[in-house]
């Protein structure tokens, strides 16, 4: 779904335009406004290009679907012998391992063994996760498995090295968010000031505010209703992402077993619906929204009072289908009042349409397998100034 363009003689001082991409098992979105010095689409259309050149660049580093990545390269080897990669793989691979001490191990990219261990790793052709309950003790022999805190990483040397056979590094839950931010880097090198990025479903980063709007304005939808929404947010110079635990299930015995886990226990979250946190970076948000959503509120909004800067919306499961959003962190300085405290489901509120109604649409949900395919989000749109 893309924006409205101008044709002909352009009618607008800036031209916006709507670009789309294929990376990472799923739909980038970039829309952008030119600058003052284009004279037509050529320009930022190049523009879009190097930045997707850039996503596909760090898909062939991270991604553990391509078995020429450094990552497959990582997984096969650091057991072994200390595995070599790029130095901006190092420089992920420790900013996750701050985020998994800071969180005190609710965010790890080794979670892959759980993940395959309960049946959510599955192969392009196959339409849906095919959930297994494991063995207490198939689930105490993987756990083994797990943990940033058996990764070393020898920056000097740029090499990984694994404690035990049988570890994997995943970056699906930082590697769109990642993503995103990179692109954005390449839109202010040349200039670009104002720019809408999406990934999938799940994440985007803004760039500025659009001609004579407050922002852009992202509609964060019920986990319950996807023709309904939770919340409508106003974002500059930010980035957003949600995690959610309705998309990507497996029920057995008539319970529903989510595929975001808790790698200190090794079972899936239960309680918890979705959580979206609003942040400086993509990578930022896309972390923490997994890591929130594993620590619940009271470790969030604790997490919260040590990195100020962020805004936090945690919907726990309620009785009944009733959603009772828990706001945490800067709601007040940002100037937004957080989302009410008692909500319901809304089953009959449909997100406005047509071109000049539709504020981006942000389905809650988070991918842990990247080849699986997300629907596209829709559009950002701009909030009109009070």
């Amino acid at each position: 779904m893309g924006l409205a363009t101008c044709s002909g003689a352009f009618a607008e001082p800036l031209l916006r335009r709507t670009f789309t991409h294929e990376a990472m098992g799923t739909e980038f979105n970039l829309t952008l406004y030119s600058r003052p010095e284009d004279k037509g689409t050529d320009e930022i259309r190049g523009i879009a290009d190097e930045a997707f050149a850039v996503v596909d660049d760090l898909e062939n580093k991270i991604s553990v679907w391509r078995l020429d990545s450094q990552v497959a390269y990582i997984n096969k080897h650091a057991a072994r012998e200390p595995a070599k990669a790029a130095p901006d793989v190092i420089d992920l691979i420790l900013y996750c391992r701050k985020v998994y001490s800071e969180t005190d191990g609710a965010f790890d990219v080794t979670v892959g063994p759980l993940v395959n261990l309960w049946g959510f790793y599955r192969s392009q052709d196959e339409s849906s996760p095919q959930g297994q309950l494991p063995s207490d003790e198939a689930l105490a022999d993987t756990c083994a498995k797990v943990g940033m805190d058996k990764v070393a990483v020898d920056r000097d040397k740029g090499a990984v090295s694994f404690a035990r056979d049988g570890m994997l590094l995943d970056f699906g839950g930082i590697g769109k968010g990642l993503a995103l931010d990179r692109a954005a880097e390449v839109l202010k090198r040349h200039g670009v000031t104002t720019a809408a990025l999406s990934a999938g479903t799940s994440s985007i980063v803004v760039l500025g505010t659009p001609p004579a709007a407050a922002g852009w304005r992202v509609r964060v939808r019920d986990p319950y209703d996807d023709r309904a929404s939770l919340d409508e947010v106003i974002l500059r110079d930010e980035a957003l992402s949600t995690s959610g635990s309705y998309e990507k299930f497996f029920e057995l015995g008539g319970k529903k077993y989510c595929h975001i886990f808790d790698p200190r226990t090794g079972r899936p979250v239960e309680g918890m619906l979705s959580v979206t946190v609003i942040g400086r970076s993509g990578m930022e948000t896309d972390a923490l929204s997994t890591a929130f959503f594993v620590m619940g509120a009271e470790k969030t909004r604790a997490y919260c009072k040590t990195h100020p800067g962020l805004r936090v919306t945690l919907v726990p499961a309620g009785e009944k289908g009733g959603l009772h959003p828990v706001p945490v962190g800067d709601w007040d300085q940002a100037g937004k009042e957080p989302p009410p405290l008692e909500n319901s489901r809304h089953p009959d509120s449909t997100p406005a349409r047509g071109d000049d109604a539709q504020p981006f649409p942000l389905p809650v949900t988070v991918r842990v397998n990247p080849i699986s395919q997300c629907p596209c989000p829709g559009r950002p749109e701009e909030s009109a100034r009070p």
